[in-house]
């Protein structure tokens, strides 16, 4: 719902005021032109016809209108009424490390994972999503919101360099480290605790950095959170292109991944594990999560504002010109 509002509102009340001075000024100028005895005495006042000086007096009041609506602080108000949804928390976990460049997928793997991603989004209507990207570290890109559509936008817009990898300690696959941040993300929602709530993560890799995934898994289980794994990979082995300034193009041989820890974390918390060698082969991901225990959230208004100070400032200009106008048309009042 949009509403347009004044901040400061007490500015208005100059308005009346200024208009009632305006309409005194014009009555005792016009008891001055009764006192004139012929049109050539109001010709020699009033050079032009009086039209321009009506104008003059409503471009005055109307610069001194738009002035006191600055002050006021005009504000266009977008205000989202609290609302009731059925349906689950999900954190979407996506890896980002250079390894899903791969081409073994096509176009490769991260763009298969995004298309995934972004399919999965355009089916939920009820469930909020938050989404956790990762390499050698992860970070919380997007918290739980309903926003569908800035969902997919943010999607679209990810790459392995959203994550600066060139810093030695942002390399690697730090798996563990992404699960416990996104039982954390879905956990920092307090209103139903009952809400069932998942992860799907999606990665090329095994766990090489920092936190052992079982840490994660005893974390998931602790807090009954099903994590649902993807594992994105075309072939048995592969290697990654790469260009170095100094060696030129490079293969770089890409490391298998530990598919029975994806699995084992699935199967614990009570998830599923997939292989993504098609996107045809994800469908059914879509099928099951619909099938969830759906809970009522309660989700509360939210309110922002747009600055209309552009508007007003266009028309004091507008009116300036005209008092610019006026001057050469040799207006005497």
């Amino acid at each position: 719902m949009w509403k347009f509002e004044f901040i400061h509102p007490y500015f208005l009340f100059l308005i009346p005021i200024f208009f009632f001075l305006m309409v005194i000024l014009f009555f005792q100028t016009r008891k001055k032109m009764t006192s004139f005895s012929a049109f050539a005495d109001l010709k020699a006042v009033y050079k032009n016809n009086s039209f321009f000086y009506f104008l003059f007096l409503g471009t005055i009041f109307f610069i001194f209108t738009l002035f006191c609506f600055l002050f006021a602080d005009p504000r266009i108000i977008n205000i989202k009424e609290k609302e009731s949804k059925n349906g689950i928390d999900i954190a979407i976990v996506l890896d980002v490390s250079y390894s899903m460049e791969t081409v073994d997928l096509k176009p490769n793997r991260i763009e298969v994972a995004k298309k995934v991603i972004y399919d999965f989004l355009d089916k939920i209507r009820t469930d909020r999503v938050g989404i956790i990207l990762f390499a050698g570290k992860p970070f919380t890109s997007v918290p739980l919101t309903f926003d569908y559509g800035f969902l997919k936008q943010f999607i679209q817009n990810t790459n392995t360099e959203i994550i600066d990898q060139r810093n030695f300690d942002l390399q690697g696959t730090a798996i563990g480290d992404a699960l416990i941040l996104g039982n954390s993300l879905l956990e920092k929602d307090e209103q139903d605790k009952k809400r069932e709530k998942i992860i799907i993560l999606l990665t090329d890799g095994s766990a090489n950095k920092w936190i052992n995934p079982d840490l994660a898994l005893k974390l998931s289980l602790e807090k009954n959170i099903k994590v649902y794994t993807i594992w994105v990979w075309g072939l048995e082995k592969t290697s990654l292109q790469t260009i170095d300034s100094f060696w030129g193009v490079q293969n770089i041989k890409v490391d298998g991944i530990d598919e029975n820890m994806l699995k084992k974390i699935a199967s614990k918390t009570g998830g599923e594990y997939y292989r993504a060698t098609s996107l045809s082969a994800l469908e059914s991901i879509f099928q099951i999560i619909s099938k969830l225990e759906k809970r009522k959230i309660e989700v509360s208004q939210s309110k922002t504002s747009e600055e209309m100070y552009a508007v007003f400032v266009f028309l004091l200009l507008f009116a300036f010109w005209i008092l610019f106008f006026l001057h050469f048309k040799n207006l005497k009042i």
